[in-house]
C-alpha cells in the first residue's frame, strides 16, 4: 500500500464526526437565540450550555471552533441564511393566486381592478408587519444587518457580510416572482421608467414594513396605529404599513394600457411561474 494512504478511512470518519458536531452546536445556538435573543459575545459558560444542549462535549466544541470568535461567526452566518425562511416564500403567492380567482369579476373594469390591487397590497401589508417582523430570525437578521459595517475588517466581517447578502437576494428573488405574477394579472405593470427591473421596487416596499419593524419596539403607539379613510364610498381602517407599502407601490406601477381580462383570467386557471425572470411573459 502506498505511504500515506494507510489513514484514509480514519481521517474521514473525524471529519464526518466534526461536521456532526458543528450541526449539533449550531442547531443548539440557533435555538438559544429564538429564546433569548443574540449577545455578540461568547464565553465559557454559554460553550458549555450550548455543548451539553447539542449533546457534545467542550473538547469537541474545541476541535470543530479554534476560538468562540469563529464559532461567533459561524453562527451569525448560520442566522443570515436561516433569515429567508422567515422573510418569503412561495405559499404566499400561492394563497394570493387563490384569492385572485375568487375576483375575476373585478378585473373587467377599472375600478375593479384597483379595488383588487388595494385589497391585495393591504393584506400583503398586514401579514409581513405582523408575521415576518414579530419572528425572532427576522429580528435578528435585522439586528445583524444594521451592526455588521461596524464589525473591524476582516474575514469574519466579509463571511456573514456574503451571507446576508445572499439571503437578500433569495428574498428579493421570491418577492419578485410574486410580482411578476400578480401585478400584470390584475392590470398593472412597473412604470416604464423602471424597465422592468422589478428589484428596486422590492428593495423599497421591503424597505417600509422591515423600518416600520425596527422602530416599533421604541413607538409602537405610532406605528400600530389605523386612520379611517374613505373606500368605495365608505371608510376603511389603514394600518401605518398598509399606507406606506400602498404610497411605494402607487410611486412604482401603473394601470397597463395594454391589458385584457380575458387573457388575465385564463392565466389564473393556468397555475403560476415561481422562477425568477427577466421579463414576465
Amino acid at each position: 500500500m502506498p505511504a500515506g494512504n494507510w489513514n484514509l478511512g480514519a481521517s474521514l470518519r473525524p471529519r464526518r464526526d466534526l461536521d456532526g458536531v458543528r450541526t449539533k452546536v449550531l442547531r443548539s445556538a440557533t435555538e438559544h437565540v429564538e429564546s433569548v435573543g443574540l449577545s455578540l459575545g461568547v464565553d465559557q459558560a454559554l460553550i458549555e450550555k450550548l455543548s451539553a444542549d447539542a449533546g457534545v462535549t467542550t473538547a469537541q466544541f474545541g476541535h470543530v471552533w479554534p476560538s468562540p470568535d469563529d464559532f461567533l461567526t459561524d453562527l451569525l452566518c448560520e442566522l443570515a441564511n436561516q433569515a429567508q425562511i422567515d422573510r418569503a416564500d412561495s405559499e404566499t403567492l400561492v394563497s394570493t393566486w387563490q384569492y385572485l380567482s375568487q375576483r375575476v369579476n373585478d378585473l373587467y373594469s377599472m375600478e375593479g381592478r384597483r379595488r383588487v390591487l388595494i385589497d391585495v397590497i393591504r393584506s400583503a401589508a398586514e401579514y409581513n408587519f405582523e408575521s415576518v417582523t414579530g419572528s425572532s430570525k427576522w429580528r435578528t437578521y435585522a439586528g445583524l444587518s444594521v451592526t455588521i459595517m461596524s464589525w473591524p475588517d476582516g474575514e469574519a466581517r466579509t463571511r456573514v457580510l456574503d451571507a446576508l447578502r445572499a439571503s437578500e437576494f433569495s428574498f428579493v428573488e421570491t418577492m419578485e416572482s410574486f410580482y411578476r405574477n400578480v401585478l400584470p394579472t390584475i392590470g398593472y405593470r412597473l412604470k416604464p421608467a423602471f424597465k422592468n427591473d422589478y428589484q428596486p421596487f422590492v428593495v423599497a416596499a421591503a424597505s417600509v414594513i422591515e423600518g416600520l419593524g425596527i422602530v416599533r419596539p421604541t413607538v409602537p403607539a405610532l406605528v400600530e396605529a389605523h386612520f379611517d379613510l374613505p373606500v368605495d364610498g365608505g371608510t376603511d381602517a389603514w394600518s401605518v404599513a398598509s399606507l406606506a407599502f400602498m404610497g411605494v407601490v402607487d410611486a412604482f406601477i401603473e394601470p397597463d394600457p395594454e391589458f385584457v381580462p380575458d387573457e388575465a383570467i385564463s392565466r389564473l386557471s393556468t397555475g403560476i411561474d415561481v422562477t425568477p425572470q427577466s421579463e414576465f411573459d
